[in-house]
């Protein structure tokens, strides 16, 4: 009887310890899953900053920490190879090498345009008195009193010069094509066996125009651009044409020449004032195209000469003497003849406005103002 109930008894405890074991191992489980699941379906989300890795850190990240209830297959080691990644990235920025690229763009520009000076300075000693010769060959052909055969007057052709310098610089053309397009006009005026009525100036500034263009410009207007904007359709495309031949025949078919513009740069080269001079002296030289009296008396050497010692004047007083001097030399000009001009087209400067009233091309289209030169000459 003892034996059969100490063995129920025994029984039943056995039963309750593996009961009690199931139920752990059942709790263990379910913990792990618990901590599995959640560890892997985490992301934890990464910053792009910069990390001082030398830096001690006094609480370890969560995922780091061991726990001794988890297994080791759910142990997520920590990512230290990220976070120097991403200094890296900082450290080697982008903007860096940019910047080493603009400056070492800058510096071969540099290079290239010292180089281009070189080579246009060993140009100019070497070439400069030949090509100022042949320029001054040109210039011996004289125009005196080109308008007198001519029923046009000095102050129409004054508003085609201005109209001409609006169209030109619209149309982003040299300085180059606006002198030549009027030496065309005043040299077809002279050579002329027609005499021409104010109707026709408009037919002949444009196809001044027009052949200085195709000489001139690496893109020249073309003649429709003439025909419909220039003319606004005034001038038909054949009479534009007829009037090209007409010049063309009346000058023998001679469209070499020089300008104004051509010998005050090649004398400004040589004397090594081009870059302080010759803003100002071009524009005086614009300035006294509009002038008939001037323009029909002189060579455009000597006007050369009386322009450049104006500008001289006015921004190299230091070197005045010297300057004055060797471009005498140089144009071969006599001195007092030279002077007294340069005194009548500075008059003209400070009467320009009176002189040629509502003609405010030259001043709208340039830098330099006529103003501006009789405040410095005061």
């Amino acid at each position: 009887m003892k034996d059969t109930t100490t063995r129920r008894i025994f029984e039943k405890e056995n039963q309750a310890e593996v009961s009690n074991n199931i139920e752990k191992r059942n709790n263990q489980k379910s913990l792990t899953q618990l901590v599995s699941l959640t560890l892997l379906n985490h992301q934890p989300n990464f910053e792009f900053k910069s990390i001082d890795i030398k830096q001690q850190y006094s609480q370890q990240n969560y995922l780091t920490q061991r726990n001794p209830n988890v297994p080791s297959l759910h142990y997520r080691p920590e990512q230290k190879q990220k976070t120097t990644i991403c200094t890296t990235i900082q450290i080697y920025s982008p903007i860096k090498v940019r910047q080493t690229t603009q400056i070492s763009q800058s510096i071969q520009q540099d290079q290239s345009y010292k180089e281009s000076k070189l080579q246009q300075n060993r140009f100019i000693y070497n070439y400069g008195d030949i090509i100022l010769t042949n320029y001054q060959i040109y210039d011996t052909i004289q125009k005196f009193e080109f308008l007198k055969k001519h029923s046009i007057n000095s102050s129409l052709r004054a508003k085609m010069i201005d109209w001409m310098i609006e169209v030109m610089t619209s149309y982003k053309c040299k300085d180059q094509t606006f002198f030549m397009a009027v030496r065309l006009m005043d040299q077809y005026l002279n050579q002329s066996q027609k005499s021409h009525v104010p109707q026709d100036m408009h037919l002949i500034g444009v196809t001044c125009m027009f052949i200085a263009c195709k000489f001139e410009e690496v893109q020249p207007v073309k003649l429709q651009i003439v025909h419909e904007k220039i003319a606004h359709k005034k001038l038909t495309k054949e009479e534009i044409k007829e009037k090209e031949n007409q010049i063309a025949q009346a000058l023998d078919f001679k469209f070499f020449g020089t300008t104004l513009y051509e010998i005050i740069t090649i004398t400004l080269q040589m004397i090594n004032q081009y870059q302080k001079l010759h803003q100002i002296v071009v524009y005086l030289a614009k300035m006294i195209l509009y002038d008939y009296q001037i323009i029909s008396q002189f060579n455009y050497s000597i006007l050369s000469a009386a322009c450049i010692i104006i500008g001289c004047n006015l921004s190299c007083q230091d070197q005045n003497d010297e300057i004055i001097a060797q471009v005498l030399q140089l144009l071969n000009v006599n001195k007092d003849a030279t002077l007294d001009l340069s005194n009548k087209i500075l008059n003209l400067a400070k009467n320009f406005d009176k002189q040629f009233q509502n003609l405010e091309n030259l001043k709208k289209f340039n830098k330099n103002s006529i103003l501006d030169i009789v405040k410095l000459q005061k």
